[in-house]
């Protein structure tokens, strides 16, 4: 079953797993960039020749695609925090109808 907010709790959920989506596009640029550390250090010291050198052009082909999926991680955490601000925005209009109806 997908993972399910249901916005009759509020928003916090939603505003937790933004944070939560940011920690974790955090924790992949780290790894990604210590990748590309050992790939530019380490293993450019201990592998020569013509098939470390084709292995660290597709590495370094693929560094776009990594740095892609981070903005995207982030855009997805902005989204959610931007809808989480928008639904708490509409509730408190409602509230605030409401608060304007006579019986």
């Amino acid at each position: 079953m997908p993972n399910v907010i249901d916005f009759r709790e509020g928003t916090d959920a939603v505003l937790t797993t933004a944070t939560q989506l940011d920690g974790l596009g955090d924790e992949f640029a780290r790894i990604y960039t210590s990748l590309y550390t050992l790939i530019e250090s380490d293993l450019a010291q201990n592998w020569k020749g013509e098939d470390a050198d084709a292995f660290r052009n597709v590495a370094e082909n693929q560094r776009p695609v990594f740095e892609s999926m981070r903005e995207v991680i982030g855009e997805y955490a902005t989204f959610l925090r931007q809808t989480a601000n928008a639904h708490e925005a509409r509730m408190q209009d409602s509230r605030s109808a409401s608060n304007q109806v006579t019986f």
